[in-house]
């Protein structure tokens, strides 16, 4: 069973560090962040942001209009859908038979939009923006994803391109960058540059591309990664 207000006693407890996290994932997609090139930005876009007991492993369906995507992380997670086709939806399952804490906020723009929550055996929590979805899209083809999994936090800017667009995000440490449609779903080059707003650590970005690793980079400050081109 899921429930969007409940056991206020432990949401309060995580209550400081969600709210702060929450400000932060809302500036997702918020504008001209680092230099966009010659590729025109698009409008913000929703994100997604799975908090709860940190460490509580789980499996999501995140999907828009168009595609959907797999995908198998822990709390914490953030999750940025580029080049998005609203409706949006997302649907995380708990992967533990415990009543460990799993909450889901849908951010959109600059405000949390929705939050769902569950702290049931196996539970699922969901969300959805921009109105009402009948159903799962189809599987992203290609499957473009940029995961962002060091240092263990921090906000970081990155800048993701096709030969076509371009698009600016701010979001935390860990995350993961689902790239919609990248060159109109056609072959073609895709590229990331992520730069830490503070320096907490050895930055570890990987770009995978239909499940296969395309690139890996790691260093201080910004790290590029590409396929492609």
């Amino acid at each position: 069973m899921t429930h969007s207000v409940f056991n206020l006693r432990r949401l309060l407890a995580f209550g400081s560090a969600a709210a702060a996290t929450a400000a932060i994932v809302a500036s997702c997609q918020s504008g001209n962040i680092g230099s966009p090139g010659n590729t025109p930005n698009i409008p913000p876009q929703s994100s997604y942001r799975v908090v709860g007991d940190v460490g509580t492993p789980f499996s999501a369906l995140v999907s828009d209009s168009r595609s959907s995507w797999q995908i198998s992380a822990a709390i914490p997670m953030n999750i940025v859908v580029v080049n998005d086709s609203p409706p949006d939806r997302i649907s995380v399952t708990k992967l533990t038979n415990d009543q460990r804490l799993l909450s889901v906020q849908v951010i959109q723009g600059f405000g949390v939009a929705t939050v769902d929550s569950t702290i049931s055996r196996f539970g699922t929590a969901v969300g959805s923006t921009g109105g009402a979805t009948p159903a799962f899209a189809i599987p992203a083809s290609p499957d473009v994803r940029y995961v962002v999994k060091t240092p263990l936090s921090g906000l970081f800017n990155a800048l993701i391109e096709d030969e076509t667009m371009s698009n600016a995000l701010e979001s935390q440490i860990p995350a993961i960058i689902l790239f919609d449609s990248p060159n109109k779903g056609q072959s073609g080059r895709v590229d990331g540059t992520f730069n830490q707003v503070s320096f907490a650590g050895v930055f570890n970005v990987d770009l995978l591309i239909n499940g296969q690793l395309g690139q890996s980079a790691s260093g201080g400050n910004s790290v590029t990664v590409q396929h492609g081109g």
